[in-house]
């Protein structure tokens, strides 16, 4: 999470953002002839094929989505390959747009030329860990190996130049204690003379490349299915995409393969609700991305992975439910400010349930503890952020300064029994979890959940040399938080070289898959730091490309 000085209103980013994309978002949207709405399949002793009866566009590579997987566009592009990227939204760039445009690759040659040491054991041994037990050797070795390449492709082939992540601060590893950790070197961002998010920046430079190496980006395009044929032993190959276009449906020939780069499913909430761990009602994804690709990849006969798992984090509920629509709508101050001197997060029971000053993706879980008697549930749900006057005075309450009048959902209430009381929490709860916790305050160590103790703890905070502080000054306030996500990162099943895999363990010839709606994570469940999205998802993009580049 980047130093709170350094933080941009999301919501303000986003208009930025849009507005860097408005320039390419329409290059080489050339006009495209209808295609029919009918379909007949033609069928042999050998072999079945799903194909209309002639393609109204013919390209060498399609590429379904247009964040991440234009890293794939350009390297097909530039090796010569007639590329036509299908873009849902009517701007590119999905989620990575509104992001900082950090991204984490271990081992990058960018780190090294600024001073900084790391090796590929120290990547593997912190990966193997993070991983969680849900991604592969393939896998891992794979972004590994081939992060470091993808940084110098295009360095080499946009006008983007790398340094060092100065938006992250000099705590990039979101795990700085655990073996393979190496602290500041991993998160790398576009240079440019502010520190700030660069997302768009990102996107547009690639995309720009793209189109001048001649590819073709559609907006408001939307895939609607693959086209494939099977042979007689029911091995699958992907030949075309189907696709919407100012109204109509198009056939379009991919001879070479398609990528499946579309984004995840974190605006599917049926998807959440059987696929997730636990609750994640609210996401800053982009409004597209309600798990087409991965149901097209379905379709095919995909087979899927690290479906439980999202980049998680934590927002004011009444931010989200009022914001939450919007891409980017949603505020990143619950995130912000659970790590200051001054505030704690409990449930209901007014009970404390994890370090509120650790990493956000791995917070998320914590509120998805089970309660296996009464009603059952989520114990940890709703759940609830407590503060002190001493805090409202020093940092910022819901993104509000003392001097700015807060929403209405932050309840503010002369003493804790009396906050309880409006929040529905347990008030001797409360009170005895807030006395507890002023203990731990004073002595500098908490007993129970090691807030403080690890590096990243007490990095981004306003105070760098705490997190601990204690709450006794009143009047108090409370805001009710929720488990929320940048994304869902579950999806399509790929091999080290980015192939999609059947349900039977085979490649699915000529389909490609990598970011959000690949199964591939960080690799596998944690995120690795600062821009753990959008490294690996690259990294896959840039294996695709050069496997398309080479059909």
């Amino acid at each position: 999470m980047p130093n709170q000085d350094d933080q941009m209103n999301r919501r303000s980013l986003l208009k930025g953002s849009l507005l860097a994309t408005a320039a390419v978002s329409t290059l080489g949207a050339g006009r495209v002839v209808a295609a029919p709405s009918t379909y007949e399949p033609a069928e042999t002793a050998s072999s079945s094929y799903s194909r209309p009866q002639q393609w109204d566009r013919e390209v060498d590579v399609v590429v379904i989505g247009s964040g991440t997987g234009l890293v794939a566009a350009l390297a097909a592009a530039k090796a010569g390959k007639r590329v036509l990227v299908l873009e849902k939204n009517t701007a590119p760039g999905g989620n990575t747009v509104v992001s900082g445009g950090v991204f984490w690759v271990p081992n990058n040659r960018v780190m090294k030329r600024e001073g900084l040491h790391d090796s590929r054991e120290m990547s593997l041994q912190y990966l193997n860990q993070l991983a969680q037990g849900q991604s592969s050797d393939e896998i891992i070795d794979a972004f590994v190996d081939n992060g470091p390449d993808m940084v110098d492709f295009i360095e080499a082939n946009t006008s983007l130049k790398f340094r060092v992540s100065k938006l992250m601060g000099e705590v990039a590893d979101y795990h700085p204690e655990w073996k393979g950790s190496n602290v500041k070197g991993r998160s790398l961002e576009p240079v440019q003379a502010s520190v700030s998010m660069a997302g768009g920046l990102l996107v547009t430079s690639i995309l720009q490349a793209f189109i001048d190496a001649g590819g073709q980006l559609l907006t408001a395009a939307p895939a609607k299915r693959l086209l494939f044929k099977e042979n007689s032993q029911g091995h699958r190959e992907v030949t075309g995409v189907v696709a919407e276009y100012e109204g109509e449906l198009i056939t379009i020939a991919a001879r070479d393969g398609v990528l499946m780069a579309s984004g995840g499913f974190e605006r599917n909430s049926e998807m959440k609700k059987h696929f997730l761990r636990g609750p994640s009602p609210y996401t800053l994804g982009a409004e597209t991305n309600t798990g087409d690709g991965i149901h097209m990849g379905m379709a095919a006969g995909a087979d899927l992975r690290n479906m439980n798992e999202v980049w998680g984090i934590t927002v004011y509920k009444g931010d989200a439910q009022a914001n939450g629509q919007l891409l980017g709508g949603i505020a990143l101050d619950a995130q912000i400010e659970r790590r200051n001197a001054g505030c704690i997060a409990v449930n209901r029971y007014g009970e404390r349930f994890c370090n509120e000053a650790a990493d956000y993706d791995s917070t998320w879980r914590s509120y998805h503890s089970w309660q296996n008697w009464g009603e059952l549930g989520y114990q940890n749900l709703p759940a609830y952020h407590i503060f002190d006057q001493r805090y409202r005075e020093n940092y910022p309450l819901a993104g509000k300064t003392v001097d700015e009048a807060l929403p209405s959902w932050v309840i503010k209430a002369d003493s804790l029994e009396e906050l309880a009381e409006k929040l529905s929490i347990d008030k001797q709860g409360l009170k005895k979890t807030v006395e507890r916790f002023n203990e731990f305050a004073t002595k500098g160590v908490d007993e129970d959940f090691t807030r403080g103790e690890s590096l990243y703890d007490t990095y981004g905070v306003n105070d760098p040399k705490r997190t601990l502080g204690a709450l006794s000054k009143p009047p108090f306030y409370g805001a009710e938080i929720s488990p929320a996500d940048l994304g869902t990162c579950g999806g399509l099943r790929v091999n080290g070289e980015a192939q999609v895999i059947d349900v039977f363990g085979n490649p699915i010839k000529g389909l490609y898959a990598s970011g959000n709606c690949a199964g591939v994570g960080s690799p596998g469940s944690l995120y690795g730091g600062g821009g753990g999205t959008i490294g690996p998802a690259m990294t896959f993009a840039y294996i695709a490309g050069k496997s398309l580049a080479k059909s």
